[in-house]
């Protein structure tokens, strides 16, 4: 009998949460740390993980189904290798907290619909940005996870043309700032961020051994200055989370902090301008409005417009580390021959 496509397809988009909802339940019981050390049977991880005999089984084959676990002729569960690296707790890999944010977001994405006929978020940002300490941990330092796979990779692509200082806005952890100072001779980061978010930088960029070149401030992205004299401003993966009206007041704020011949580096996900491509930031324009309110995915062209009328000149479009990200350079001159490298 031959295969109806269509239906195959219709298959995977009507089960495909189903696979995500075994490594999040996976993620949340402990199932991958309580493997890390050795292979065990089911009895032995589900007392680990809280679980009864039956239940855990059932998730344990469901693990082994989706390639996250093996399992031997005589019942003995293992980490997969990629497992062991990208989710336990303990490798110097691990993206555990990454994984639980997504698994949180699974929430408000189940209330899509929702977020459609209402016109805004299903979820409070301020959840993830303190009012829920264990989330908002998780948030900010999943994120690092997530990101320190490609920050060294975008902080490399830019030439540093003298620049001695770099402000982050709403940079997190600190992530890019790390970057920037392996990359980079000499440059001071700040990293601007909200109160609750201060701790959680502090303690990354200390890890990272870059406490005398990374400094934190208290700040709020929406109303405070970011300084001035200033050599690069960097946005990254921030102003998907916010409409045009407040991207540009962001932008014409961070044109205010820069010296003479300053840039501001604006880093993201951006659509094509057919606006179903890339497929990855076509659906985070959906994530941005089920858990950002005015946040939304932008194509180049808009945020480059953006740019110019918050006062920036010769904004230009480079590829990113990611295959869906790119990087926009605007500066407060018109570049020259140097100036045209990223």
């Amino acid at each position: 009998m031959a295969v109806d496509l269509g239906m195959a397809q219709i298959n995977q988009l009507a089960f495909g949460y189903w696979q995500s909802q075994v490594l999040f339940a996976a993620v949340r019981t402990g199932v991958f740390d309580a493997l890390a050390a050795e292979p065990l049977p089911a009895g032995p991880v589900g007392d680990r993980c809280g679980l009864e005999a039956g239940p855990a089984l059932r998730l344990l084959d469901a693990c082994v189904a989706v390639r996250l676990l093996t399992r031997s002729a005589d019942g003995i569960y293992a980490n997969a290798g990629h497992t062991q690296r990208l989710l336990t707790t303990g490798s110097t890999e691990s993206v555990v907290r990454w994984a639980r944010v997504m698994s949180r977001w699974y929430e408000p994405w189940g209330n899509v619909t929702e977020a459609l006929r209402r016109g805004g978020s299903v979820e409070e940002r301020a959840l993830r940005l303190g009012d829920d300490p264990a989330y908002a941990e998780d948030f900010i330092l999943g994120m690092h996870e997530y990101n320190a796979r490609s920050a060294d990779a975008l902080a490399r692509s830019i030439d540093q043309l003298g620049a001695r200082t770099l402000v982050d806005v709403g940079g997190g952890a600190g992530t890019y700032s790390v970057a920037f100072c392996r990359a980079w001779d000499d440059v001071r980061c700040e990293v601007v961020d909200l109160e609750s978010v201060v701790p959680l930088t502090r303690r990354t960029v200390e890890d990272a051994g870059f406490a005398d070149r990374v400094t934190v401030r208290a700040g709020d992205y929406y109303r405070d200055s970011f300084g001035s004299g200033v050599d690069v401003v960097l946005l990254s993966n921030v102003l998907h989370q916010e409409s045009p009206a407040h991207c540009l007041d962001i932008l014409r704020r961070a044109r205010a902090a820069l010296v003479d011949r300053g840039r501001v580096l604006v880093h993201g996900h951006f659509l094509d301008e057919d606006r179903t491509s890339p497929v990855f930031t076509t659906l985070h324009n959906l994530s941005a409005l089920v858990l950002w309110d005015g946040g939304r995915s932008y194509t180049t062209a808009e945020m480059a417009e953006l740019m110019a009328q918050a006062g920036l000149t010769d904004v230009r479009e480079f590829p990113a580390a990611e295959p869906s990200a790119k990087l926009l350079i605007g500066r407060t001159h018109e570049a020259t021959t140097e100036g045209a490298h990223p």
